[in-house]
């Protein structure tokens, strides 16, 4: 499985379980962050979680543009490229 499939089914996953239902059941890639209804301190949960799983650091900035979940995973995906050490 590509990075970036893993990072896609953990980050599908960590959302469903902190969305409300029966929003939870909807979730795919072109979601609207904003229309699943997690609270500020879900989403924290959510970001803490993503950063723990893949040893990342999120950059707050690059988290307030973020619309879909296609934007989170591309955050994450970028994120673990940076950290990633140089060959």
């Amino acid at each position: 499985m590509s990075d970036k499939m893993k990072i896609t089914t953990k980050v599908l996953q960590l959302l469903a379980r902190c969305t409300p239902a029966p929003a939870s059941d909807d979730i795919d890639l072109d979601t609207d962050i904003a229309g699943l209804d997690l609270d500020s301190l879900a989403m924290f949960e959510v970001v803490f979680e993503i950063e723990e799983c893949f040893t990342v650091e999120l950059d707050e900035d690059e988290l307030t543009g973020i619309k879909t979940v296609r934007d989170l995973v591309s955050s994450v995906q970028a994120a673990a490229e940076r950290s990633r050490p140089c060959s």
